[in-house]
């Protein structure tokens, strides 16, 4: 049942009490484990995550649980495996989250400010998506872009951006007016305004 094998995956995800081990999630992933192994639906339950106990009691997760014994057998043999724990979150006390990936020689900063995490309800993700573009937050809006959509944005961001510094090296830009079209592809274009002699973006497309 694909329903207890995303629940593993909030254990272990969610795994982070105060605890100065809990910041390594092999523990939780071996507790989940053996609860299979015992046929102990009491204690995989208590490995849940508490945002995901208050979604669903203990009877209802007990009755999945013992709906579930081919899947669950499934999760034990995979657990029995090394797991590798390549990516992380560290939770900032406003609900942002700095990614972190695993590099042969240790943990690492995936990106230059924390991001955005999804919400929790459709209401959450679109009040978090709000105050994102109240802040000009760039990191924070790409943080709630699911794929596919995320990376075909920062594609099309990355390819503007390659062609707007090639422009800049190659093409001078003729500044004697007060409005300047810059052209820097056949598709792509900005128009420059001056406003008390200084220059900005009046449009794009």
């Amino acid at each position: 049942m694909r329903a207890l094998a995303i629940l593993a995956l909030a254990a272990a995800g969610c795994a982070h009490a105060p605890r100065p081990r809990a910041i390594d999630p092999e523990p939780a992933l071996a507790a989940w484990r053996q609860a299979i192994r015992a046929h102990d639906a009491h204690a995989a339950y208590a490995l849940l995550s508490s945002s995901l106990r208050a979604r669903i009691s203990e009877p209802d997760f007990a009755l999945q649980w013992k709906a579930s014994e081919g899947d669950l057998s499934a999760q034990e043999e995979a657990l029995h495996g090394r797991v590798a724990i390549r990516r992380a979150t560290g939770q900032l006390a406003d609900g942002r989250a700095w990614p972190l990936e695993r590099d042969a020689d240790g943990w690492r900063v995936a990106a230059a400010r924390p991001l955005e995490p999804g919400g929790d309800t459709p209401e959450d993700a679109l009040r978090r998506l709000v105050a994102a573009v109240e802040l000009r937050d760039f990191d924070a809006l790409l943080g709630l872009l699911a794929e596919p959509l995320r990376q075909s944005l920062e594609l099309a961001v990355a390819d503007r951006l390659g062609r707007l510094k090639a422009l800049l090296r190659h093409a001078p830009i003729d500044s004697s007016g007060d409005h300047a079209r810059v052209r820097y592809d056949q598709r792509y274009h900005l128009d420059l305004v001056r406003e008390n002699g200084r220059w900005r973006i009046a449009d794009f497309n």
